[in-house]
């Protein structure tokens, strides 16, 4: 990040374009990908499903019609005595009850045609058969009887659904599947005979191959796990090509459980997915596999990528084009600033023309700011230029008082003395004040302490009692902790000077001077209060928003002097911060208070 910071301005817009045009576009590419090919993979997968489970209600369907033939001795009383009857001597009834019966599976053939063979035989090995087409079929169908009646025995309902049968091999020119059932009295239960069906194949075979597409392959297990049916004849008829397809799918086979639901899964056989899902038909207890080659898939994923690499070319081009045209046009009109303020005339205060520069409005609001600044910078220095005048005209006066303040002291000391000789207290102690007066001016600048500038104040308002014999009662009530606290010098003498000045300027006696203190929230609030004449209301307006605003000023109207006021709050303002200063309070004919705001941090 500090490496692409360090870029030229140009650089880092054009840098920035790019990836703003590139990242989103990656990322609703392989968003757009991933989302069709999910989508194609949940349809696949529902078709699949669907394919199945017609499958499998299908032959359910069509094998409910072979379980009410062979319950026939259970609804019908004449079938039930012709499976316990004996026919060996009366082979008349035996013959009738065989006309019977091939009545009764005519009736029963119009409303189900997918029955292609019945035979029913009794407890005794007589037989009563429907749709036997020559000897053949029929040696063939005891064959099958005497083969898998063992296997019906030990199936549960005691009914075993055979391997399917072609045409060629029962005769018939059908494929059909074969069911052999043992049948139970419906009184004690006793095994009464055999029911033996054959079933057209027909309609399942025609619901699979109407849903198959040229993806799709639909495959049969039976009972024992074997393969009877397959929609593509190609895996049956050259199982080799196809053996390691065909092993997977029967490990899969094995792996389906009659109590499951349709059971999903995918395989991988080298660079080939298959979709695969089969589930148990609960009658015949036969699994049902059907599998899809996912290179359509792939296929539909390989365009959708081609198609995305395009749309991404397209995008970064666009992209390089916009960067280069958005670096290229913020760029020019900042050369052109760049330009002017190299070339600008500071000492003429010359400003910079927002027009000249372009019309960008955060370039015009940079160019404003360039210009204020400017303007600021030219006050300042000329600001600077007044205060190195009157410091350097404060070094001077401070030369003076350094060259004459020996010969002052001497003065004072001499007048002392003389006050000494002559027993003149009044002017010894005024020859002291003055001497420490002095010294304490020449001494303390430009910070003091609070307690020194309290003992400067209390030297001055001895002179002026000494002036002025019970003119002036003065009282000093300031926190002790906030003595040793440290403030700019002389900030309270020019307010108690405006005081006497000012405040008692008509009035000859009950003067009285209060100095005290009070810690708020906001900091040290220090009162310099008298009972004087006050300030006229308009004139007090004037010196609150002097003192607050900081303006110079000189002799007012009226008589009243702000520049002591204006030279405290800001000597304040400078040092502890713009939070703090001083605010006037006042009333004719009651008197003023002047209100100090320091911070309250004691020494």
């Amino acid at each position: 990040m500090k490496k692409l910071q360090q870029l030229s301005y140009r650089t880092q817009i054009f840098i920035a374009s790019l990836s703003l045009v590139i990242i989103p576009a990656v990322l609703l590419g392989l968003f757009a990908v991933n989302d069709s090919t999910s989508k194609l993979v949940d349809e696949y997968n529902t078709s699949l499903s669907t394919i199945i489970s017609q499958a499998n209600l299908a032959l359910d369907t069509l094998l409910q019609d072979a379980f009410k033939v062979a319950d026939m001795p259970i609804l019908s009383e004449d079938v039930r005595k012709a499976m316990v009857t004996n026919y060996q001597d009366d082979y008349l009834s035996y013959a009738q009850t065989s006309t019977k019966f091939r009545d009764l599976f005519n009736q029963t053939n119009r409303l189900n045609t997918d029955l292609e063979t019945c035979i029913f035989t009794n407890r005794y090995g007589f037989t009563f058969e429907y749709g036997v087409v020559s000897a053949l079929h029929r040696r063939q169908i005891d064959q099958n009887i005497s083969q898998w009646t063992e296997h019906a025995r030990n199936s549960p309902n005691y009914t075993y659904f055979a391997p399917l049968q072609n045409g060629a091999d029962n005769g018939t020119g059908k494929k059909t599947l074969p069911m052999v059932k043992i049948l139970h009295d419906k009184y004690d239960y006793k095994e009464i005979g055999i029911c033996y069906c054959e079933i057209n194949f027909k309609p399942i075979e025609n619901i699979i191959l109407s849903s198959q597409n040229t993806e799709n392959t639909f495959f049969i297990y039976n009972a024992d796990s074997q393969l009877t049916f397959s929609s593509n004849p190609d895996y049956m008829q050259e199982p080799g090509k196809h053996a390691e397809l065909l092993s997977s799918l029967a490990t899969f086979n094995n792996s389906l459980h009659p109590d499951s639901s349709i059971v999903e899964e995918v395989i991988t056989i080298g660079h080939n997915r298959y979709q695969v899902n089969g589930c148990v038909n609960k009658t015949t207890n036969w699994h049902l596999v059907q599998f899809v080659n996912n290179q359509i898939i792939s296929q539909i994923y390989r365009d959708n990528i081609l198609s995305y690499v395009c749309i991404l070319v397209l995008c970064i081009i666009l992209g390089i084009l916009l960067a280069v045209l958005l670096s290229a046009t913020l760029t020019r009109s900042i050369l052109r600033l760049c330009s002017q303020i190299d070339t600008l005339n500071v000492q003429t205060n010359e400003q910079i023309d927002e027009k000249a520069c372009g019309s960008n409005l955060e370039l015009k609001k940079l160019i404003a700011s360039f210009n204020h600044l400017n303007r600021r910078l030219a006050t300042s220095l000329q600001q600077n230029y007044q205060i190195q005048l009157a410091e350097q005209k404060m070094r001077i006066q401070m030369l003076q008082f350094q060259i004459n303040h020996h010969f002052l002291y001497n003065t004072l000391n001499v007048i002392r003395s003389l006050a000494n000789i002559h027993n003149v207290p009044q002017i010894e102690t005024i020859s002291l004040c003055m001497s420490d007066l002095l010294r304490y001016n020449l001494e303390n600048f430009p910070v003091a302490l609070l307690d020194e500038e309290l003992q400067q104040i209390r030297r001055y308002m001895t002179i002026q009692n000494i002036r002025f014999p019970g003119k002036f009662t003065f009282d000093i009530n300031i926190s002790p902790e906030y003595l040793k606290m440290q403030i700019p010098a002389f900030l309270l003498q020019p307010l108690v000077e405006n005081s006497i000045e000012h405040g008692f300027s008509t009035q000859e006696a009950g003067c009285y001077i209060s100095i005290s203190s009070q810690t708020c929230e906001d900091g040290l609030h220090i009162f310099v209060a008298d009972n004087g004449q006050g300030i006229p209301p308009g004139i007090l307006e004037r010196l609150n928003s002097e003192c607050l605003q900081g303006i110079t000023a000189g002799a007012k109207e009226d008589g009243h002097h702000s520049i002591g006021l204006q030279n405290v709050g800001q000597r304040i303002r400078s040092h502890f911060g713009d939070s703090y200063g001083l605010t006037i309070e006042s009333r004719e004919g009651e008197g003023t208070i002047v209100n100090l705001l320091l911070p309250a941090n004691p020494a």
